[in-house]
C-alpha cells in the first residue's frame, strides 16, 4: 500500500489508572500489526477495533498496555511500518484533585484468617501512592492503637516487578504493634492501615482479621526456674567474701564499639580517674574496648549472650553470674542496657545493690522481638524479667519520657533521670569562622553552600531513607541545600539508600560518607543539624550538634522532646511522616543565618546546666556510694549526704 500513511490517537478526558487502554486509528496500512504503540517507552498490545468517526479507509485500534505505568504525564507514540512516527499524544496517569490516589501494594503480614504467635503484631507490605512511595503510613490494631509505620524500606522484589516505578525499591513499610494479652490467652483482631501523602490524598485499606495468641505458660517451667532459683540461694548462702565499698560490678552486653558502650566507657574512665573507684566488669561479647579498660586497670571477664531462650539455660547461667558477683569483692553493681536483666537478677541473688542503666526506649514485647525472636523468652523467663526489673534497687534513665515508659514495672522512687554530657562541652556552644570555613574546604563545599548534616549508622530507625525522599523536594526550593548523611555502610538498607540518592538525580547534592570514628569536621562545616531517627532516648548526636553552634532539626521522640523546644532552640517534626520532615528542613532553611545562629545559642544556654560529662559521672558516683553504703537508694532527687 504506497497511501500516505497517518494515524490519530484519542486522549482520554481524565487522568487514567496504571493500567488502561486508549484508541486510536492509523489509515495507509493495510493490517493493524503494521502499526506499534508504545506508552512511556514500552510497546502495548495492540487490537483492532472500530472507531466511530475514524477517517474512512482507516484502520481502528485499541493499545493495552503491558505492564503498569508510573504515575505522570506519559507519551503515547504511533509509529509505521518504516518506524516513523505517526502520531504523538500525552496521557495522565494518577486521579483528579479531591479523588483516591491511585494505590498499588500489598499487606503481607499479618495474613487474613490466621493466628500469630507472640507478644505483638508484625505488620508489613509494600505501598505506592501516584506510583510514589507514602509520606506516612499509619497501622491501627484493634487493642493496640495506632502507630506509624517505618517507611522506605527496601524491597527488591517490588522493583523486580515494578521496574519503572523509581520508588517501588523503597516502597517496603514495618509496624511493631504490641497488645496486652495474658499468658496463653488469645484474640481476634482487626488490621487495617492508612497511606497518605500530602497533596495527593489518602487511602484507607480494607479491614483483616486475624488471631494473636500468647504462649501459655508452662507450669512445668515455672516449677523448675523456682527450684534452679532456690538451688542458687542456697549456693549463695555459703560463700562468704570481703567486699569493698568503693568496688563496682558491670554488666555489659559488649566491648565493641557502639554509641552505649562509648557511654559506658566514659563513664568509667571518669569514675576511676576522677572518684577512685575500683571496677569489674563482666561483658557477654569481646571486643577492642578491653584494651581500653585494661588501661584503666578494669578487670575483665568475658562470658556468653545471656542464655534466655529455656528455662534451665536461663537459670543455669545467672547462676554462674551470681556465684561471680558474690566472689567479685564488689559493694555494688550497675548494669548497661536494658537486655541486661540477666546480669541484673545474678546481682540480686548475690545479694549486691544494683543500679540499672536503660537506654532503650521499647516496650518489652518490642526489644524482646527485636533481640530474640516473635515467641522468646518463655513466660517463666519473661516474668523473670520483670520481677527484676521491680525489684532492682535503682532504675536509671537518660530521658524522663524513656523513665515514664518503664513506671509500670517500678516505683517512682526507684526510677530516676541521669541525663549524660559530652567532651564536646570544651567548644562552648559555637565554632569559629576560620575553622568552619577551612572544614568546609577540606568536605569540598562551596562558600553559598547551606550544608545539612545527619550523623549515624544507616538504618531503618535512623530514617536516612526518608531524609533522602525530604531532601529530593527540599532541593526544588533551596538549590543550595547541600545534605552530608555520614555513617553509611553496605547493609541492603544503606546500599539501596545510595542507590535512592542515584535515582533521584541528587549524586552532587547529598554526599553519602562511610561511619567515621570522629565526625568532628562535619559537625564544624553543618549550617543545620538532621536527626531523622524514629526511635531514640538521648541522642548524643545533638548534644555534639549544640556544642559545636549547629542548629538542629529533630523527631520529636523522647529525649530529643527534653532538649529542644520548637521555634525557639530547634525545629521539631513528627516521626515517620516524609511530609513533616519536609517541612521542618524548609522552616530550617527558610530561616536567617543570624535566626539560626541565634537558634543554636539558645540550645547551647537551655542544655548547658547538663553539658560537662564530669556531671553525670559525679552523680552516678553519688548513687553508687549510696545504694554500697545503705542497700536501697534515696527519693529520686535527692542527693546523698
Amino acid at each position: 500500500m504506497t497511501s500516505l500513511r497517518t494515524a490519530g490517537v484519542l486522549t482520554p478526558d481524565r487522568p487514567v489508572g496504571h493500567l488502561f487502554e486508549i484508541r486510536g486509528w492509523a489509515g495507509g496500512v493495510s493490517r493493524v500489526d503494521e502499526v506499534t504503540v508504545t506508552i512511556a517507552g514500552t510497546s502495548a498490545n495492540l487490537l483492532p477495533e472500530l472507531i466511530p468517526g475514524a477517517p474512512e479507509g482507516s484502520l481502528g485500534w485499541r493499545a493495552v498496555t503491558g505492564a503498569r505505568v508510573p504515575a505522570g504525564p506519559q507519551e503515547v507514540l504511533v509509529t509505521g511500518p518504516d518506524g516513523a512516527v505517526l502520531s504523538a499524544a500525552t496521557v495522565r496517569v494518577g486521579t483528579l484533585l479531591g479523588e483516591e490516589p491511585l494505590w498499588l501494594g500489598e499487606l503481607s503480614t499479618p495474613r487474613a484468617d490466621t493466628t500469630v504467635e507472640g507478644h505483638l503484631v508484625l505488620v508489613q507490605g509494600w505501598a505506592l501512592l501516584q506510583g510514589k512511595a507514602a509520606s506516612l503510613i499509619e497501622v491501627m490494631v484493634e487493642g493496640g492503637g495506632t502507630v506509624r509505620a517505618r517507611t522506605r524500606l527496601p524491597r527488591p522484589d517490588v522493583a523486580a516487578e515494578l521496574p519503572r516505578f523509581d520508588d517501588a525499591a523503597v516502597s517496603g513499610f514495618e509496624a511493631l504493634v504490641p497488645v496486652d494479652l495474658d499468658f496463653g490467652e488469645e484474640r481476634t483482631l482487626a488490621v487495617h492501615v492508612r497511606y497518605r501523602t500530602e497533596g495527593v490524598g489518602e487511602v484507607l485499606s480494607p479491614v483483616r482479621t486475624f488471631t494473636l495468641r500468647k504462649p501459655e505458660a508452662d507450669a512445668e517451667d515455672t516449677e523448675l526456674a523456682d527450684e534452679l532459683a532456690a538451688d542458687t540461694a542456697r549456693a549463695m548462702a555459703r560463700v562468704t567474701t570481703v567486699t569493698d565499698p568503693k568496688h563496682v560490678l558491670v554488666f555489659t552486653h559488649s566491648l565493641h564499639v557502639g554509641g552505649g558502650q562509648l557511654w559506658l566507657m566514659e563513664l568509667l574512665t571518669r569514675m576511676v580517674t576522677d572518684h577512685g573507684w575500683q571496677v569489674s566488669l563482666i561483658s557477654e561479647s569481646d571486643g577492642p574496648l578491653r584494651a581500653d579498660c585494661a588501661e584503666l586497670g578494669i578487670e575483665v571477664h568475658v562470658t556468653t549472650h545471656y542464655r534466655n531462650s529455656t528455662v534451665a539455660a536461663y537459670e543455669g547461667h545467672v547462676a554462674e553470674l551470681a556465684r561471680f558477683a558474690k566472689c567479685s569483692g564488689a559493694e555494688v553493681a550497675l548494669v548497661n542496657t536494658l537486655g541486661g536483666f540477666g546480669g541484673a537478677d545474678a546481682a540480686k541473688r548475690a545479694g549486691i545493690p544494683t543500679a540499672w542503666v536503660i537506654h532503650e526506649s521499647f516496650p518489652l514485647s518490642t526489644f524482646a522481638y527485636l533481640n530474640w525472636g516473635a515467641v522468646k523468652p518463655p513466660p517463666a523467663v519473661w516474668n523473670r524479667w520483670q520481677r527484676t526489673l521491680a525489684e532492682t534497687d535503682r532504675l536509671l534513665f537518660v530521658a524522663d519520657s524513656t523513665r515514664e515508659m518503664f513506671l509500670p514495672y517500678s516505683k517512682p522512687e526507684r526510677c530516676r533521670t541521669v541525663r549524660y554530657g559530652t567532651p564536646m562541652e570544651k567548644f562552648g556552644g559555637r565554632t569559629r569562622a576560620e575553622v568552619r570555613q577551612q572544614a568546609r574546604t577540606m568536605l569540598g563545599y562551596a562558600p553559598d553552600d547551606v550544608v545539612l548534616l545527619s550523623l549515624g549508622i544507616a538504618e531503618p530507625r535512623k530514617g536516612q531513607g526518608a531524609l533522602v525522599s525530604a531532601m529530593e523536594r527540599v532541593h526544588r526550593v533551596y538549590p543550595e541545600a547541600k545534605l552530608s548523611i555520614v555513617g553509611m555502610h553496605p547493609t541492603p538498607y544503606g546500599l539501596e539508600v545510595a542507590r535512592s540518592v542515584e535515582r533521584a538525580g541528587l549524586s552532587g547534592v547529598i554526599d553519602l560518607v562511610p561511619i567515621q570514628p570522629d565526625p568532628l569536621r562535619w559537625l564544624q562545616a553543618a549550617d543545620i543539624f538532621v536527626n531523622s531517627s524514629d526511635v531514640e532516648s538521648l541522642p548524643r548526636s545533638i548534644l555534639e550538634a549544640v556544642c559545636c553552634g549547629v542548629p538542629v532539626a529533630a523527631t520529636d521522640v523522647f529525649g530529643a522532646r527534653e532538649m529542644l523546644i520548637d521555634g525557639e532552640s530547634g525545629w521539631l517534626f513528627e516521626p515517620n511522616d516524609v511530609d513533616a520532615l519536609t517541612v521542618a528542613l524548609l522552616r530550617a532553611l527558610g530561616t536567617s543565618p543570624s535566626g539560626r545562629r541565634d537558634m543554636a545559642k539558645a540550645a547551647h544556654e537551655q542544655l548547658l546546666p547538663w553539658l560537662d560529662p564530669a556531671g553525670y559521672a559525679r552523680e552516678y558516683s553519688e548513687i553508687l556510694t549510696d545504694l554500697a553504703r545503705t542497700g536501697r537508694p534515696n527519693p529520686a532527687g535527692e542527693e546523698s549526704a
